[in-house]
């Protein structure tokens, strides 16, 4: 059994209750008026608590920020690892990315509409790409 399955996933008391530092990370990191109420926290391991706070941001409905706050052992001071804005179980994101040459659809190329060819095209003969050649302004210069 490794340390990992072994830990406790109760939270350590002291960063559980450092709600008020966690918010205070979080406004400092956010605009005025953004950080909403405490929503939940989540033990991350030993003496190491992440916290949750809901996003009133208008475009992003269904994220929280999460500030995240650990302690030394047998420190009694709990200290800021870090804040983020996650995605919630309900927010709003983005589709998946999509490389152009999977989206293209007949009819999206009209005449006169050149497509880069892919690095291995085998109807393509190796011959001077001009990568290799500094930038005709760039202070790197052959003379």
């Amino acid at each position: 059994m490794s340390a990992a399955t072994t830990r406790s996933r109760t939270p350590d008391r002291l960063c559980a209750e450092a709600v008020d530092l966690a918010r205070a990370a979080a406004e400092e990191a956010a605009a005025p008026g953004v950080v909403g109420e405490h929503v939940g926290m989540v033990s991350e391991g030993d003496r190491v608590v992440t916290h949750f706070f809901e996003c009133r941001e208008l475009g992003y409905r269904g994220w929280r920020w999460a500030v995240t706050v650990a302690r030394a052992s047998r420190a009694k001071i709990v200290t800021l690892d870090e804040t983020v804005l996650l995605p919630g179980p309900d927010a709003l994101l983005a589709p998946e990315w999509v490389p152009w040459s999977e989206r293209l659809r007949p009819g999206d190329l009209g005449p006169g509409d050149l497509l880069p060819t892919n690095a291995d095209d085998l109807r393509l003969e190796p011959g001077w790409t001009g990568e290799d050649e500094p930038a005709p302004n760039s202070a790197v210069s052959d003379e």
